[in-house]
């Protein structure tokens, strides 16, 4: 039988590898507002407005909200403290740093993105003849992206296709068992409804992962 807690972990982990936009290694500085580049593009790149960014290889690497964003210059809501340009720096959107994971205390943070996973054993058939017949078990992982609200859908759609991208149908997650999830063809994959939460805060997209797992009846 399938160990769900295996799953779980298995499925988070593959989560927490998710790349939605990146400048790679680039020559990059550090303005009052923001942050400028001399060549590339952020827009190329995929940056839109809305969007929670993570700095690396500058003297302070505080996430920030893309507020605008041109070929050459991001500008973020908070102050940045300037830095000359420099290369091997990069500005990158993952999943949100702040995770709501299964069972766990989780407060939001007002102006930063979040997101929320629940896990669904879902239902078990034996699918095999016999007393140690194959077990077939449809588990489902749901991922709720909060992003800010009044910011246009661009940033969370751009979430919620990177999300899609790495959870592809057929695409198979081994377990430490050594069982699979495998990501189910019908139904695939799919995004919901963009709402606004109740407070006003903050804007949400789901995105629910149907999975598959066929293995031995060890009951």
């Amino acid at each position: 039988m399938i160990k769900h807690q295996l799953a779980l972990v298995a499925l988070r982990n593959r989560a927490i590898t998710l790349s939605v936009c990146t400048t790679g290694s680039a020559t990059l500085a550090a303005t009052t507002t923001g942050y400028t580049r001399a060549s590339g593009s952020f827009l190329t790149d995929g940056f839109v407005v809305g969007q929670e960014i993570t700095p690396t290889g500058f003297a302070a690497n505080t996430v920030g909200i893309i507020t605008a964003v041109t070929a050459l210059t991001m500008t973020v809501a908070t102050a940045r403290a300037v830095e000359t340009s420099s290369a091997g720096r990069t500005i990158a959107v993952g999943l949100p740093a702040l995770r709501a994971w299964e069972n766990l205390a989780f407060t939001p943070t007002a102006g930063r993105w979040f997101v929320e996973e629940d896990y669904l054993p879902g239902p078990v058939a034996q699918i095999t003849l016999g007393p140690l017949g194959q077990v077939e078990t449809l588990p489902q992982y749901v991922l709720k992206v909060y992003g800010l609200a009044n910011t246009s859908t661009a940033a969370l759609f751009a979430m919620a296709d990177a999300l899609l991208a790495l959870f592809p149908p057929r695409q198979g997650i081994v377990l430490t068992d050594s069982n699979v999830v495998i990501v189910n063809t019908s139904p695939a994959p799919y995004r919901g409804q963009l709402v606004q939460s109740t407070d006003g805060a903050w804007a949400v997209i789901p995105i629910t992962v149907p999975c598959i797992v066929r293995s031995a009846n060890t009951i």
